[in-house]
């Protein structure tokens, strides 16, 4: 399972990619599946728009074009609306955003482990939920 923080890697040009770009060939040729809420295409939007609009990093057409080439992923999403109601539990529980936590209670659902590259979410859900790993700890 994987977050848009993940998703993201695989289209900008950042440090750390690695373990992201060998996940996504992993992917594309079969070797694992991916699975994700249907929220990250929302989330990925609203980075992308931040990255053009607010810190001018990418124009818009570059963005675009990023967002449209995640659209033509075979991702396997689930819907986020019947992860709302133990999205909202996880976070009440461990005091963390319900965003990240429909994440987290995918990979509940699914028994996976929920791969993100986000550091701040392994620091602070990591030890309650060791099933939270960054990217640059899988071996593919």
């Amino acid at each position: 399972m994987v977050d848009a923080s993940v998703a993201l890697k695989w289209f900008l040009p950042e440090s750390g990619n690695s373990g992201a770009e060998g996940l996504l060939t992993a992917f594309l040729t079969g070797t694992v599946s991916l699975y994700a809420p249907d929220l990250l295409l929302i989330e990925a939007a609203s980075a992308l728009w931040r990255r053009s609009v607010v810190l001018k990093e990418l124009t818009p057409a570059e963005t675009k074009a990023i967002y449209r080439d995640l659209l033509t992923l075979p991702l396997n999403f689930q819907p986020s609306e019947r992860l709302a109601a133990s999205a909202f539990s996880l976070a009440i529980a461990h005091r963390h955003s319900v965003y990240d936590s429909v994440y987290t209670a995918l990979s509940i659902e699914m028994d996976s482990e929920f791969l993100t590259a986000d550091r701040k979410i392994v620091v602070r859900l990591g030890r309650a939920l060791p099933f939270i790993r960054h990217i640059s700890t899988i071996n593919l």
